[in-house]
């Protein structure tokens, strides 16, 4: 057991309570009031400079070492799902309709841990540790308000993590470059003439044009893109009509884009624009199309990777940290890494055995692992230290 890690584990009862609290209580988007309340008194124990209402409900606390040096910020997110919890936890959420499916809870509690770690060491500390205690990422909105109010000024590098309920604890998973897809969010309102389903020469039928616009949108990833440029377009929602004997007046989708190219993400909008336009008007329709940009694709600085892995092997072992696959999912942890240096690794948060079979992110039966909890508290501590330059 490596130094940092042996640190941990005496905060590790301490941690989990915050963690289980959180859970208990869990804050949708723009509302993680409490949250941040819990989160400044806890760093305010270890005496630190704090901000409060950073961008919404965010925190940002400063941890200046003893020795000069550069400003290196580590991050967590804070918020909930709107999910009905099913896991039956002793500790399961309190508030209904609302689940911290996606384990930021457990994120807010390793970021605890580690200004705990750094705090008792500042004595030795080159530097500054930024921690940075994020809103809304749920949503794709909590960094862009945090940077624009102020929360990367100064800062040379920055570092995150996410638990994966589908790689065990005690395992890590890293890459340099690409490691989780941009994300848009895309909505088309198609607006024909409603009336009685008995008589459709009467009527313009919405629905029968967005059936054929959802099928059309597959082919920009399988006949408009090059096998080897990854892109999703999914519509997550098709809203139309009421009654069964009625052509309803209007459709609505909303649906998502991902991709792992910037040149890919900024030519897939003309294509979804093309694709629905021409079609409705094949079906004598109108359409509405608005693609909203959120999040850039995440890609991991190569240097700062092999920072992490570093720290990663002397933590827990090299053949602990495994290499991290690629995925559709977003992060607006992207946002950060557009601006300063830096990576996000993936913390294994999943049982010891078939954590392959675990219920993943943001499903209502989600299980976290707690024994990730030290364990990250630990990695990001001796990532910070280790971007100062040592003790």
């Amino acid at each position: 057991m490596s130094d940092a890690l042996r640190d941990a584990m005496p905060l590790a009862e301490e941690l989990i309570a915050i963690r289980r609290h959180l859970h208990r209580h869990p804050e949708l988007s723009l509302e993680e009031k409490e949250t941040a309340a819990l989160v400044a008194r806890e760093l305010a124990k270890l005496g630190l400079g704090i901000r409060t209402g950073v961008g919404g409900h965010g925190v940002v606390a400063d941890l200046k070492g003893a020795l000069p040096g550069k400003t290196v910020a580590l991050r967590a997110d804070m918020d909930a799902l709107p999910i009905q919890e099913e896991t039956g936890l002793e500790f399961a959420s309190e508030r209904p309709g609302v689940m911290h499916a996606c384990g930021h809870d457990a994120h807010t509690a390793i970021l605890l841990g580690a200004a705990k770690l750094l705090a008792a060491r500042a004595d030795r500390l080159r530097g500054t540790v930024r921690f940075i205690f994020q809103p809304a990422e749920e949503i794709n909105a909590g960094a862009k308000v945090m940077i624009a109010a102020g929360a990367l000024d100064g800062v040379a590098e920055i570092y995150g993590l996410h638990n994966l309920p589908t790689l065990p604890a005690g395992k890590v998973a890293t890459c340099a470059g690409p490691i989780m897809g941009s994300v848009d969010r895309l909505e088309i309102d198609i607006e024909g003439r409603g009336g009685h389903g008995a008589i459709p020469d009467q009527c313009i039928d919405p629905i029968v044009c967005a059936s054929q616009i959802v099928l059309a949108l597959q082919t920009i990833a399988s006949r408009e893109l090059s096998p080897f440029e990854p892109a999703v377009v999914t519509i997550g929602s098709l809203k139309a009509g009421e009654a069964n004997n009625v052509i309803p007046h209007r459709a609505e989708m909303t649906g998502t884009i991902r991709t792992f190219d910037p040149r890919v993400k900024a030519a897939i909008p003309e294509r979804v624009e093309r694709l629905v336009r021409k079609i409705a008007l094949a079906h004598r329709c109108r359409a509405e199309v608005r693609v909203i940009d959120q999040t850039p694709v995440l890609v991991n600085h190569a240097a700062n990777a092999r920072l992490v892995e570093e720290a990663v092997d002397g933590t827990i072992g090299a053949a602990n940290r495994v290499a991290a696959v690629p995925t559709m999912a977003g992060e607006d942890f992207a946002v950060y890494l557009e601006r300063v240096p830096g990576c996000f690794f993936w913390l294994g948060s999943g049982p010891a055995e078939r954590a392959e079979e675990a219920y993943g992110l943001h499903h209502p039966k989600y299980v976290l692992n707690e024994d990730c909890i030290p364990l990250g508290a630990a990695l990001l501590a001796n990532i910070a230290v280790r971007a100062l330059g040592g003790f």
